[in-house]
């Protein structure tokens, strides 16, 4: 019995990504900075146009079944939990309804985009996606499964580099076949069904390439052809979140999406997505249209509650969510423990406290009233006569004010302001209670062992003040504002309430989606002795019976017509 993997030794298996970790911000902003500049000139999807009639052809099978995964290569766990489950050559789910399905192994596997995390490299996908997959499926028997790949945002951090050399100038992906040469696709499926991925590089336009390659595409499907779409981004979601009307339908208008609905029309009938780490399902009244946001693959989990949940733009209304918002809002609570969750994070924190008290405490005549609120007017004062003690104070307002997460300037003010008050209380307050330590030890307020004391309680509780601060903040602005939903639940990286979508295509011509929930991913696994490459290396070793794998709702079915 293990809890670590032993199929290869090249990586140890990896955690959740502590997005607080102060090493770990600098290295993702960083990496974020330079992509973002640089994208256009290093836009790798102009060197690699593929043919218009360049397409994997699975036409001549009477059914077919494929699963979407999106969101994958975080935290050991809830990887590999989806990996194993989706390879398994017969799947056994439990509908909400107490129904039963066995479903067949998946003959075509796309990732939805975002493959890694936080930032890709070699080092990267190797050990938060490699190693799982080829833990779960490392080889396979003819007829081989094929495999297809949309690149997300944090797919081109390194302007794609990583991605490319692993799934286009590959022919395996464990014991996947890779179908596609470029960083987009097309597949022709049974009973006139196609499946399209598109690249949308940072949320940039749509290539050229991509532009003549999906019209040659267009004009090759027939008037009965129906669309499974697969983007990177919900951008149904993102444009009606967008409240501000003029904005939303400009969006609407422009964007990537509206160009693929006027280039296809009313033949996507399915669009998917990850880059949101939850599933939402948005439907129009009679069903023909999906909108499905999925993306459950291995990442933490993004909050439901914050979305609006009023019909979108053409009236596809809200048919499900996972987790429901009520499960989401209070998941949301364990932001009172940031300072658990995160403990490095304090140390930034702790030290600007330090910084802050210090130059504060040499702006005072003397150690300040033994009552609270005297002392708290004249540390005021002193605080604002300090040249270095305001400087650090304006510089923690300024950041936590382009923290704020509003759309409005004068909100994101407020906001920030609000929370760095808050900060600056918590400096006010320990350093009143060092002069109030000093004073009852007996020493002087300019002795050694005074400061001492002051600097200890200015860094020691600064560490663990500032960060509950910041969690409170966070908790705050989730649940009462909908804001900052994703650094609130990053915060508390979640393995659980992880999915993926399994759809058949039936022989009927039916397409059914089957949302498959892993409510729990199993903490433990059992190392497998001599298993065959075909099969999982190991298996889940958890009794808890939401580790089992059952469906979010009913499964969809969009009948032959």
């Amino acid at each position: 019995m293990t809890d670590v993997p032993t199929a290869r030794d090249l990586h140890a298996p990896a955690d959740m990504v502590r997005w607080y970790a102060p090493v770990q911000l600098l290295q993702t902003a960083a990496r974020v900075a330079v992509s973002t500049a640089l994208g256009d000139q290093l836009d790798r999807r102009l060197l690699r146009p593929v043919p218009p009639d360049e397409l994997t052809d699975f036409s001549h099978r009477d059914q077919l079944v494929l699963d979407f995964v999106a969101d994958s290569g975080d935290g050991w766990n809830p990887t590999y939990a989806v990996a194993y489950w989706a390879t398994r050559p017969v799947l056994r789910v439990h509908g909400p309804h107490g129904r039963a399905y066995e479903l067949p192994r998946a003959s075509v596997l796309v990732f939805g985009g975002d493959q890694v995390y936080p930032t890709p490299s070699r080092t990267a996908y190797e050990q938060r996606l490699v190693l799982p997959y080829e833990c779960a499926f490392e080889r396979s028997a003819p007829p081989h499964p094929v495999l297809f790949a949309v690149p997300g945002n944090h797919d081109w951090y390194d302007s794609l580099a990583t991605f490319t050399k692993l799934f286009l100038d590959k022919r395996w992906f464990c014991g996947w076949q890779i179908h596609q040469r470029a960083s987009y696709f097309a597949a022709r499926l049974p009973h006139d069904w196609w499946l399209v991925g598109v690249d949308v590089q940072l949320g940039s336009d749509i290539d050229a390439h991509q532009v003549d390659y999906f019209r040659a595409l267009a004009e090759r499907m027939g008037p009965r052809a129906r669309i499974i779409l697969c983007t990177a981004e919900p951008h149904w979601v993102r444009a009606h979140e967008q409240r501000d009307r003029k904005a939303r339908l400009r969006r609407v208008r422009d964007g990537n999406l509206a160009f693929l609905e006027r280039l296809f029309g009313p033949r996507i009938r399915v669009f998917l997505s990850g880059d949101l780490h939850h599933y939402r399902r948005h439907a129009t009244a009679d069903g023909r249209v999906q909108k499905i946001t999925a993306g459950g693959g291995g990442a933490f989990l993004h909050p439901t509650h914050v979305l609006h949940d009023d019909p979108l733009a053409g009236g596809h209304g809200l048919r499900c969510a996972f987790p429901d918002p009520a499960t989401s809002r209070r998941l949301a609570w364990r932001n009172l423990a940031f300072p658990l969750q995160n403990p490095s994070f304090g140390a930034v924190t702790g030290l600007l406290y330090l910084l802050i008290g210090w130059n504060l405490r040499a702006a005072l005549d003397g150690p300040p009233a033994a009552e609270f609120l005297p002392a708290l007017s004249d540390m005021s004062s002193a605080l604002l006569r300090s040249p270095w003690a305001a400087l650090w104070l304006l510089a923690t307002a300024g950041a936590l004010v382009w923290f704020a997460d509003a759309r409005r300037a004068h909100r994101r003010w407020l906001a920030g302001l609000v929370h760095a008050a808050a900060h600056a209380f918590a400096v006010l307050a320990l350093t009143w209670l060092a002069g109030q330590i000093a004073g009852a030890c007996g020493l002087a307020w300019d002795s050694a062992a005074a400061i001492g004391i002051g600097l200890v309680i200015l860094l020691g509780l600064g560490w663990l003040f500032s960060s509950l601060i910041f969690g409170v903040y966070l908790l705050l602005a989730v649940n009462l504002f909908r804001r900052h939903g994703n650094e609130a639940f990053s915060s508390l990286r979640i393995q659980d309430f992880k999915h993926f979508v399994r759809l058949h295509v039936r022989r009927d011509g039916a397409l059914v989606l089957y949302p498959i929930a892993l409510r729990r991913v199993p903490r433990r696994w059992r190392t497998m002795v001599g298993a065959d490459p075909g099969e999982p290396k190991l298996v889940p070793d958890d009794p808890h019976p939401d580790t089992l794998p059952g469906l979010i709702e009913p499964p969809i079915v969009l009948g032959p017509g």
